[in-house]
């Protein structure tokens, strides 16, 4: 058995370079002088029964795509939504992680009710790939890093369509949304959600609180709404909502909540994945369908990382200054 277990620990390229793969395997990430091994458990499980994709095939696209995404969840807590038996089957959200091995980074803070709560980091790819396994498919980190936890350093609004909204709706409001952004000197960045809206991004300065953001947003998605009443809504609650409006949701710039990060895979049918984009491309021809996990490695080659400047810019906010 001994012997057996040591053929098994493959290098990571070549695991991921062999097609698909079964059972349980023993992979070996090297980092310099480093060499950390991760155990995959039940690699050969149907994650998503309609186009056959497997734990493996999830894996294998994180790894993929590891060199942009992993930026994105850099020293950010992250809120596990685990389907350790794919999308059909049973989920439940974890905050709290204990046991994690050394080279999965831990925050710790107090909840409410005064329980040490460990949140996980995906700092590095072994860390991504050991929460992945754990039947994490989507990546849903704060908007704030814990150098700087109780103040973001991006906002963001999650347009919503209610089930009779159209797509068209949600792409029309996102134009407004761009438009608002705009007139208050602020530049936001779009994303397919995923699932069957899109997100748009506006980064900022360390320097506000989340308290100080959530009526900001609050302010603008209200424009929005007001401008297109029959497209929009700020309503919160679900029953006052009409089915053909899109929800303008604000209330996700609320400190501990979370989205789906550029590049995570959603759990929804085609395996579609969130998708940063060029404004130009939200026309009628965009589709959510169009990313998947098979598609969305070919468009990183070919377009880059378009959401890099959620990372990299950052903007004052056009809100009285407060004493920091």
């Amino acid at each position: 058995m001994k012997g057996k277990l040591v053929r098994q620990k493959l290098d990571a390229e070549a695991f991921f370079a062999a097609g698909r793969q079964r059972g349980d395997q023993t992979v070996q990430f090297k980092s310099g002088r480093t060499t950390i091994e991760l155990k995959f458990s039940n690699l050969d499980k149907i994650y998503w029964p309609d186009e056959g994709y497997t734990k493996f095939d999830l894996l294998k696209y994180y790894y993929t795509v590891s060199e942009t995404l992993l930026p994105y969840l850099r020293d950010r807590p992250l809120i596990l939504k685990r389907y350790p038996n794919g999308i059909e089957g049973e989920m439940f959200y974890q905050h709290n992680l204990e046991d994690a091995p050394n080279f999965v980074d831990i925050y710790s803070r107090i909840d409410s009710d005064g329980k040490q709560v460990n949140y996980s980091i995906a700092n590095n790819l072994p860390a991504l790939l050991y929460l992945v396994n754990l039947g994490t498919i989507t990546q849903n980190p704060w908007f704030s890093r814990v150098q700087s936890i109780s103040k973001p350093d991006y906002f963001a609004f999650d347009l919503d369509p209610g089930d009779e909204a159209s797509f068209e709706q949600v792409k029309k409001v996102a134009l407004e949304v761009k438009k608002v952004l705009e007139e208050n000197g602020l530049t936001g960045y779009p994303k397919t959600s995923g699932s069957t809206g899109i997100h748009i991004y506006v980064p900022v300065k360390p320097v506000y609180t989340y308290s100080e953001i959530v009526p900001f947003a609050k302010k603008l998605a209200t424009e929005v709404a007001q401008r297109h009443p029959q497209d929009a809504t700020v309503e919160r609650m679900t029953r006052e909502r009409k089915k053909t409006q899109v929800y303008v949701d604000y209330l996700q710039n609320i400190e501990g909540k979370s989205l789906a990060s550029a590049y995570s895979v959603r759990e929804k049918p085609q395996a579609m994945v969130s998708a940063p984009l060029e404004w130009k491309e939200i026309t009628k021809r965009l589709q959510l369908e169009q990313f998947t996990i098979r598609t969305m490695p070919v468009r990183i080659q070919k377009k880059g990382d378009l959401f890099s400047k959620v990372l990299k810019k950052r903007q004052n906010l056009p809100i009285a200054k407060k004493k920091r």
